[in-house]
């Protein structure tokens, strides 16, 4: 009779939640720990696939898995010393045949629990070396349960296994006695790990508390069994439940603090959850977290607003001064003194850029930036560099803060900011550079004319600085300025040529230093320099058209797999996601920057041809 009594009641358990989850939708459970990815655990009708809302909108790019196809899954089996004999016997055969029925599922593994948890099968093992393992499982001599132990093994062995959808089967005569971890610590480690558990209860004695607690937080199901013989239906009821179960991933467009409405439809039937994302939620680092809605963040962009509002007032304040008494003094003053007015204002931060400059002379690559604002032609002292690096810093890293950049995103910005000015005056000296040498044959030219024309290296090169462009004519223009004050043309030409940094004038100027000591025709000495220059420069672009396949080759090279993995970061967040967010996938991650630079290099120096 009491037999009796203990079945009713395990079927109680487990035939109204069965028959509720055959003819209706249920949202089990909503994973907010990676948010804006947003986990959703649904039971449908059988036969059936789920479709998800979110606020009266169909989410888009859902990624929908089917629990009965998941791509991992461990039994977790109890062999304990109360398990011997026929339960153990009635466990084994439910589990295998369970297990031969899963023929949609991906990989297996098999963990057993007496007073310790014992993983007894390997990654990458079949279906069948499982079910062989499973087949010689003998109960443990000593007494003792650990199963909070099991599950913490197991959630680390689906890890191990599979990045998909993850299902744990436990399987338990009694309640735990000695694991190193608690309820709370397995709840957790299964969450994580983003594992479904279902759990069966087997015998009347067994505790289903914890049990139900643990399939409840994963989105799973208990299911209960009086008696060993009713294992095997137990397991049948699991399979059935397995192929109603889905689990549904997709970018929230919510933010933290945003109340979401979740609708999961299948079969003409609906089922709504509503929820309210909370602050400070965890997130994978696929999208920004919203910095700027916290309470610090917001006062300090509202502090730096009132500052840059003030310095604005006061600036537009000064001008406006400066512009009446402008208007007031015009009258009596001439045009020179109105314009030698403007520097004057800027005299109060002469000390300081001549602190600067001094300090920037003692570090070491002062020289180096000396002479690329001088190659750029940027009318800009080197004491204002610094202050236009940090600048720039300050607002790219505002800017990052603002849109709600993780803290790290931040301060890249910040180190991007940081090196911009200086990354701009190189580019502009390269640019610079090659206007000059794209000018340089026609100079050498004019020069070779003026002198045939019976006038002196220095009218031709007044001719230069007067009628040619920039960059050369400026270029001239400082070379006779520098021979004015008293400085051989000789030492103004070398300048000049460590300057522009251009081989091609450094070879026209070594010609003109042994032309000086060894005599002979000017002027048909530039006309040869002339021929030759233009000749280097034509033998260059061809080199650099022959080359454009290998360069073209190395930048897609090395762009392609950046390319392809933010591309598939956008279509497939999930999927990308251990990439970033492991210790493993930071090592690959390493490993693939570093072999892609070791790649690029040997593609430059297959690429690039010395003329």
């Amino acid at each position: 009779m009491r037999r009796a009594v203990l079945e009713v009641l395990a079927l109680a358990l487990v035939l109204p939640a069965a028959a509720g989850a055959s003819s209706s939708v249920q949202i089990r459970r909503v994973d907010l720990d990676k948010f804006p990815l947003v986990r959703v655990t649904t039971v449908v009708p059988a036969g059936s696939r789920p479709t998800l809302a979110e606020d009266g909108r169909r989410a888009g790019f859902v990624r929908v898995r089917e629990l009965g196809s998941a791509q991992a899954m461990v039994l977790a089996v109890d062999n304990s010393a109360s398990m011997r004999g026929r339960p153990l016997r009635q466990a084994k055969r439910a589990a295998a045949a369970f297990l031969a029925n899963q023929r949609r599922t991906g990989e297996a593994g098999l963990v057993v629990f007496g007073h310790e948890a014992l993983a007894l099968t390997q990654t990458r093992e079949t279906k069948a070396d499982v079910a062989r393992t499973l087949a010689t499982l003998a109960p443990d001599t000593q007494k003792g349960t650990a199963l909070y132990d099991a599950i913490a093994l197991s959630v680390a062995r689906l890890q191990e296994m599979s990045t998909g959808s993850r299902v744990l089967v436990v399987l338990t005569d009694g309640h735990d006695l000695d694991s190193r971890s608690s309820l709370a610590q397995a709840i957790a480690a299964a969450q994580r790990a983003n594992v479904v558990v279902f759990a069966i209860a087997a015998g009347a004695r067994t505790d289903v508390t914890p049990l139900a607690k643990l399939a409840a937080a994963t989105g799973g199901r208990l299911f209960a069994a009086a008696h060993a013989t009713g294992l095997s239906a137990a397991y049948r009821s699991l399979g059935r439940e397995l192929d109603r179960t889905w689990q549904l991933s997709y970018l929230s467009q919510a933010r933290p603090g945003d109340k979401v409405s979740l609708t999961v439809r299948s079969a003409g039937r609906a089922s709504t959850t509503s929820l309210r994302v909370p602050n400070g939620v965890g997130g994978s680092g696929l999208m920004p977290r919203a910095v700027a809605r916290s309470p610090i963040t917001a006062a300090a962009v509202v502090l730096l607003a009132a500052l840059l509002l003030a310095g604005a007032g006061a600036v537009g304040r000064g001008r406006r001064r400066s512009s009446e008494i402008t208007r007031l003094l015009e009258p009596h003053l001439t045009l020179r003194d109105l314009k030698d007015e403007s520097p004057r204002r800027f005299a109060r931060f002469e000390s300081l850029l001549a602190w600067t400059e001094r300090s920037l002379s003692e570090l070491p690559g002062s020289k180096r930036l000396a002479c690329a604002l001088e190659r750029s032609g940027l009318k800009l002292r080197i004491g204002l560099v610094p202050y236009l690096a940090g600048l720039a810093a300050f607002v790219f890293g505002i800017v990052a803060t603002i849109v709600g950049a993780p803290p790290l995103l931040a301060l890249l910005a910040m180190l991007v900011g940081l090196v911009s000015p200086f990354a701009v005056l190189r580019i502009v000296a390269q640019r610079r550079t090659k206007a000059f040498d794209r000018q340089l044959p026609d100079v050498l030219a004019t020069i070779a004319s003026t002198l045939r024309a019976g006038h002196g290296l220095r009218t031709a090169l007044r001719a230069i600085a007067d009628d040619s462009s920039a960059p050369s004519s400026e270029e001239f223009s400082r070379v006779l300025g520098e021979e004015r004050l008293g400085r051989p043309l000789d030492e103004a030409i070398a300048a000049m040529c460590e300057r522009i940094g251009s081989p091609d004038l450094e070879y026209v100027a070594t010609a003109v230093n042994v032309q000086s000591q060894t005599g002979g025709s000017l002027a048909g000495l530039f006309d040869t320099l002339s021929e030759t220059v233009r000749e280097r420069q034509r033998h260059a672009r061809k080199v650099k058209a022959l080359t454009s396949l290998g360069r073209m080759s190395a930048t897609v090279l090395v762009a392609l797999p950046i390319a392809l993995g933010a591309l598939m970061t956008l279509l497939s967040p999930e999927y990308m996601a251990p990439l970033y967010t492991t210790s493993s996938g930071h090592v690959l991650i390493g490993v693939c920057l570093t072999s892609m630079a070791i790649g690029a290099l040997f593609l430059k120096r297959i690429v690039s041809v010395k003329y």
